[in-house]
């Protein structure tokens, strides 16, 4: 009997040792398993919370850009205008509404007198009333030692959320943080930011156009982009949806005339991207005016929308969904087109000629160029000839009023920096 009350205290002993074990093993399992599932929600919070401070600053950065656009200031002023769009922005994703500071071109912090701001806490915020002067001048290249005047802003999100099995271990709530900075202004990546470049009346394709031999319109394309940095010629074959399309910004008058104008004084309204664009004629025109017209930008940079789709009715919104049903990609004369993105688009000629001997100008609209425009087996009797600098996505273009009445506009767009 004596032996069996030894042997049972043994076993009794080990279980009380086997019990601590087990505890901090499921303890353990327990902070893994908290590890893996909280720790992948705080990164898809993070990514949420990043995008929603994208779309906050880009916001506030397209209310400055209407401001420089010389549109007519709201009654409680641009201060105010800047904070509403944003705090409407912060709802719709969901985030409080965060912290904005105004930033110049460049991205440098502004305080509320113009000057470089150290750091946030003597930068002018959104929503004070206390804008930074906008009569400063504009830099002239990024980064630089001189601040320009009030034309984006830094937004500084943040919001808390849930946890799921971390409240077991006492962290019932993270936060996730971002900070995102976009400004408006002279896209100066693309055009000089001093003298700018112009926006044409035209929309291209966003993939390689080709003629047939007997000039009309390849659709649909192959699907290759336009190359970048090569010298080629963009064929203007007949008239056709899916070819070049000559924009008319005051639908729904038109006519060569108007093109000519608006090509001599550039004068569109602001460009969404994506948006929906009405063309009044598409393809090859065969008008010395529109030729002599273009020419005066010989070497220059200029911007022209790409379109990725046609609508042969007038659509409700904005996005390709809104092209009423059974009329994308429609049949017709008059047209409207999808703006996907812009193109920086430097014509060949002027002073520093870099098309060589092959291509003198940047314009052959006169209908009888094909041993020039035909290029590559291309069909085509008119064209433009130079190289595509790069293409510009996710932007607003606007057209200030200080460039009303010259051949050169500046342009102002939006971007996210950082």
């Amino acid at each position: 009997m004596s032996t069996f009350r030894r042997s049972n205290a043994r076993h009794g002993r080990q279980g009380g040792q086997a019990l601590p074990l087990l505890v901090g093993g499921i303890a353990a399992v327990l902070a893994l398993t908290a590890l893996v599932v909280d720790g992948g929600n705080a990164w898809a919070q993070q990514r949420i919370v990043q995008n929603a401070t994208d779309a906050v600053a880009e916001a506030g950065a397209v209310t400055l850009a209407q401001m420089w656009a010389g549109q007519t200031a709201p009654a409680a002023g641009w201060d105010a205008a800047t904070a509403t769009a944003m705090a409407q922005m912060a709802a719709q994703n969901g985030i409080p509404t965060p912290p904005g500071y105004y930033t110049d071109v460049c991205g440098t912090l502004l305080t509320p007198t113009g000057a470089a701001a150290a750091d946030t806490s003597t930068a002018a915020q959104v929503g004070s009333g206390q804008m930074p002067p906008t009569n400063a001048n504009w830099p002239t290249a990024c980064p630089s030692a001189t601040p320009g005047p009030p034309s984006g802003v830094l937004v500084n999100g943040a919001r808390q959320f849930h946890t799921y099995l971390a409240a077991a271990v006492g962290i019932s709530t993270m936060s996730a943080s971002a900070t995102a900075t976009a400004v408006s202004g002279f896209l100066q990546a693309e055009c000089d930011a001093i003298s700018g470049c112009a926006l044409l009346p035209m929309m291209l394709p966003v993939f390689l156009l080709q003629c047939s031999s007997n000039n009309q319109v390849i659709w649909p394309p192959t699907g290759q982009p336009w190359p970048l940095n090569t010298v080629l010629t963009v064929p203007l074959c007949q008239n056709g949806p899916g070819n070049v399309g000559w924009v008319d910004w005051t639908p729904p008058a038109g006519g060569t005339q108007e093109l000519v104008q608006s090509i001599e004084t550039p004068n569109n309204p602001p460009i969404p991207v994506p948006s929906w664009q009405y063309i009044s004629q598409t393809g090859n025109i065969n008008s010395g005016d529109v030729e002599t017209a273009l020419r005066a930008y010989d070497g220059q940079i200029v911007l022209i929308p790409m379109f990725d789709n046609t609508c042969d009715a007038q659509p409700t919104g904005n996005g390709l969904n809104d092209c009423p049903s059974g009329h994308l990609s429609g049949n017709g004369q008059q047209q409207w087109y999808h703006v996907a993105q812009f193109a920086a688009f430097q014509l060949c000629g002027g002073a520093n000629d870099f098309c060589g001997a092959t291509y003198q100008y940047g314009a052959y609209i006169q209908g009888n160029n094909q041993a020039i425009c035909a290029n590559g087996g291309n069909g085509g009797t008119s064209c433009l000839a130079g190289r595509f600098v790069k293409y510009v996505t996710g932007t607003t273009v606007v057209r200030p009023p200080s460039g009303g009445g010259s051949t050169v506009t500046s342009i102002v767009g939006v971007q996210l920096i950082h």
